[in-house]
């Protein structure tokens, strides 16, 4: 049994559910998505459910785990509306097509997993960073595996320079070390994404966050250090507090890459030491790449910013208008395209029924 409290619903989406109008409605949250199915959390317990046939939605806009519904009760329950989301974790869909993939919805914080060895990468941090915090949730850096490092203060000191104003936290969830720190961004209501590539410890993570062998976990290969994908669909997870109380984890799959998405990624916040030195430079919209009198640039020749970091920086910039290009360019074919159907249908419905001749 959930209370909606418990699951995150407030007075915002209260409203948005009062205006359905609609008493044999019941709002409900996206716990599992499994191709057209799904199963949702609601005051009664779970319930499986799948779109209502006369709605439509565009692959940005399916529901995603973590999102509020409004659902018809039944065997199988229908979901008939979508709430507005507060957050989302986005990425662009692995292939060619330009599509949005929806990593989970409706999170207040993200813990950024990365762990010590070979995984460790402070340019896939920045780029988990640009996703999270361009998508309204706050993020919390991981260290995991902090007991197979001979200093761990080091890379924690690493990723702070690249994460300014986020936490940085050294943990080891194997041998249950440093999980307090985790544990005081849980509270009643809260939701938490788990986010990283394969094989940095995510399911032992989320175990010992939920104090029970839950998930699968499995053994990381010697020669590369890369694990096998354990989780291999997003799914939200109660995590009990004291007093009855609950908090929310969503587990996702390891990703191999995360392409941004222009229109839920942002560079604000992530760079703000670089932003700091570009008011200073001689030109206002100065690209810190050859101009005359440039901060940044000569922040980097005295060594006090590194190179490879205001590298990172021009390439996301570049990836990020890439990407707003070819959304932009794939909006208008599918306008194209819906204008060509309806006129099709135009067509169809005259050829049925034509006008009668006085």
């Amino acid at each position: 049994m959930f209370s909606l409290s418990n699951l995150g619903f407030g007075p915002d989406l209260q409203s948005q559910f009062d205006t359905l109008s609609d008493s044999s409605l019941v709002p409900a949250r996206v716990a599992l998505e499994h191709g057209s199915r799904y199963l949702t959390f609601t005051t009664a317990g779970e319930a499986e459910a799948v779109l209502a046939g006369r709605f439509s939605f565009t692959s940005e806009d399916m529901p995603a785990v973590g999102d509020w519904v409004a659902i018809q009760p039944g065997q199988p329950a229908r979901i008939v509306h979508l709430f507005q989301r507060r957050t989302r974790i986005v990425r662009q869909s692995a292939g060619r097509r330009t599509r949005a993939q929806i990593l989970a919805a409706n999170v207040d914080k993200v813990f950024v997993v990365t762990s010590t060895g070979r995984d460790f990468n402070p340019r896939r941090v920045e780029r988990y960073l640009v996703a999270v915090q361009g998508g309204g949730a706050e993020p919390i850096v991981v260290v995991n595996k902090a007991d197979l490092s001979p200093d761990v203060d080091a890379l924690v000191a690493e990723l702070g320079a690249v994460a300014p104003g986020v936490p940085v936290l050294a943990v080891s969830a194997l041998h249950a070390s440093g999980m307090d720190a985790l544990r005081v961004h849980l509270h009643a209501g809260c939701t938490v994404a788990v986010v990283g590539s394969s094989g940095v410890g995510k399911s032992t993570l989320i175990n010992r966050l939920l104090g029970a062998e839950v998930l699968a976990t499995g053994e990381v290969r010697e020669v590369d250090e890369k694990g096998r994908h354990t989780t291999t669909h997003r799914q939200l997870l109660p995590v009990p507090l004291e007093n009855g109380a609950q908090a929310l984890l969503v587990d996702t799959p390891g990703l191999r890459e995360l392409q941004l998405w222009a229109q839920s990624s942002s560079l604000a916040g992530v760079f703000t030491d670089i932003e700091t030195l570009a008011a200073e430079c001689r030109f206002r919209d100065c690209t810190h790449a050859h101009e005359p009198g440039c901060v940044v640039r000569e922040a980097v020749a005295r060594g006090e910013l590194d190179e490879a970091r205001l590298s990172s920086l021009h390439k996301l910039a570049r990836e990020q208008a890439h990407q707003a290009a070819r959304q932009d360019g794939w909006a208008r074919q599918e306008q194209h395209r819906k204008e060509k159907q309806f006129g099709r249908m135009g067509r169809e419905i005259s050829r049925l029924h034509p006008k009668r001749r006085k």
